[in-house]
């Protein structure tokens, strides 16, 4: 069990003021009061959804030994005669608390940092899978905290990027199991909310920039500067991965102050496809490194695969892992539940993606045209209580590279379906007609599988690995790779081809 007096640890935090004993003694820091248990100190924080002060009483209830906030406590809270300590500022505090409780762990860790709009989830765990093979590696992301290629330590998430305290226990607890390497994705809001304040990274990886959580950041803008700020946080000795492709990517190599490594397709990148073949089996390629040229199959498809694995190779490659490991890896590894993954594969295929902004469907469908012949039927909606923005954008893409189109659900939360689906369609190119509305993504769904002709492929877009569907008055189990096995059931001579 680990433990700290406060006093050692409120040296870290910028304090306003404190009362009680400091000298007592701390078991475990946490922001959530329902982890709370003797000892702990909990940190309530004022939040967009939920208001940690609420909590200080349960909190209290099950044996907090401290309470740190932004507020000063009243006379009757001074009563509880715990130790309390106000901050200038509860997030930060949360960072600076919890790295000097769990020892600064980052600095005992080789930390890879993936930030960008599309393909954090992919590139993190292609990195894991490849650095595995020289070390213990684990993987923090939107599908939870667990090692590269096992279920070891694993740990569900409810957030791409978790919270500060989550994250440095957990590399706290990776370091005593042997673990080596750390790849994480780093949103732009973990960015801004200092969930990754005192994370030492060793390597950051660029991977694309486009529009999405203007709902949070307001600005464009201010979207980039999160993202930017990862990679200023590098230090001279570390390295920078940069999708050259993108055009946000000269605008980040500009303000870096670090080494740094370019991929992509084009003629400057230092790795770069010298020739590919794709389809529907997978991705054949030659790419050029720094250290030689790599011959690689992998079973994953499209060219934004192809794309997510040279943004692996040239963090392998920085990170010194042998070309023929990096090449077994890569050919071993299967798609991320929920990332360009085949759910069917007979007359027609069906696909599950995660994409939900207009870029990540535009790569979505560039990506598949190239290696389907016949027509690809996409079936997509839009997040509610979320960026309003992108629904046009994204309605435009797809009238313009999908053959047919279903608009449906994807989580409305607290917006009325038909009304996001209005959004979406306002964004179709003038005289665009070959589409249908079906708001209950279940019947979206069916309804494509029954347009598939011989050659086509479905892709239905913007849940991947979700496991629910998110209403107004209610959160359901959904299941996109459920709704197409047990459709698909029902026709039995598909499943014999």
């Amino acid at each position: 069990m680990r433990a700290k007096h406060l006093k050692d640890l409120a040296f870290t935090l910028d304090v306003v003021k404190w009362w009680g004993n400091l000298d007592v003694e701390i078991t475990g820091i946490v922001s959530d009061s329902r982890n709370v248990k003797a000892g702990f100190c909990f940190v309530a924080i004022r939040g967009f959804k939920e208001d940690g002060y609420r909590y200080i009483r349960d909190a209290l209830k099950r044996g907090a030994a401290a309470i740190l906030t932004e507020s000063a406590p009243s006379e009757l809270e001074l009563e509880t005669a715990v130790a309390w300590v106000q901050v200038k500022n509860d997030r930060l505090a949360l960072s600076k608390i919890s790295a000097a409780f769990y020892d600064y762990p980052s600095e005992r860790l080789n930390v890879i940092g993936v930030t960008g709009t599309n393909g954090k989830t992919t590139v993190s765990a292609l990195v894991g899978a490849i650095l595995e093979k020289e070390a213990k590696t684990a993987v923090i992301g939107t599908l939870g905290m667990k090692g590269a290629l096992n279920d070891e330590m694993a740990r569900k998430t409810s957030l791409t990027t978790p919270e500060s305290t989550d994250i440095l226990g957990y590399m706290a607890d990776a370091i005593d199991l042997g673990y080596e390497n750390v790849v994480m994705e780093v949103s732009s809001v973990a960015m801004t909310l200092f969930r990754v304040e005192d994370i030492r990274f060793d390597q950051a990886i660029f991977t694309s920039f486009s529009g999405d959580h203007l709902d949070f950041h307001q600005t464009m803008e201010e979207y980039f500067s999160a993202k930017l700020a990862l990679f200023q946080k590098l230090l001279s000795e570390d390295w920078a991965v940069i999708n050259i492709d993108d055009p946000a990517a000269f605008r980040i190599i500009e303000n870096l102050e670090c080494k740094y490594l370019t991929y992509g397709f084009a003629n400057e990148a230092d790795v770069r496809p010298i020739k590919y073949k794709l389809s529907v089996k997978g991705i054949q390629a030659t790419i050029l490194t720094p250290k030689g040229k790599l011959e690689i199959r992998s079973s994953l498809v499209g060219r934004v695969n192809l794309q997510n694995i040279l943004a692996a190779i040239s963090s392998s490659v920085i990170a010194n892992v042998p070309l023929t490991a990096i090449q077994d890896a890569i050919r071993e590894f299967q798609a991320v539940k929920g990332r360009l993954d085949f759910v069917f594969k007979g007359a027609f295929s069906v696909l599950i993606d995660y994409a939900h902004t207009d870029n990540a469907i535009e790569s979505l469908l560039k990506s598949l045209k190239e290696i389907v012949s016949a027509k690809v039927i996409l079936v997509f909606g839009a997040g509610g209580s979320r960026d309003k923005t992108k629904r046009p954008r994204m309605g435009r893409v797809a009238s313009e590279l999908a053959d047919f189109v279903i608009v449906t659900s994807d989580n409305p939360r607290l917006e009325d379906p038909d009304a996001i689906i209005r959004d979406i369609i306002a964004g179709f190119t003038p005289g665009f007609d070959r589409y249908i509305i079906d708001a209950d993504r279940e019947s979206a769904i069916k309804r494509a599988i029954d347009l598939a002709e011989i050659g086509d492929l479905v892709a239905i877009a913007g849940k991947g690995h979700e496991n629910y569907q998110i209403f107004s008055d209610r959160t359901i189990e959904f299941d996109d790779f459920e709704v197409v096995k047990r459709y698909l059931q029902e026709f039995p001579e598909l499943m014999e081809e």
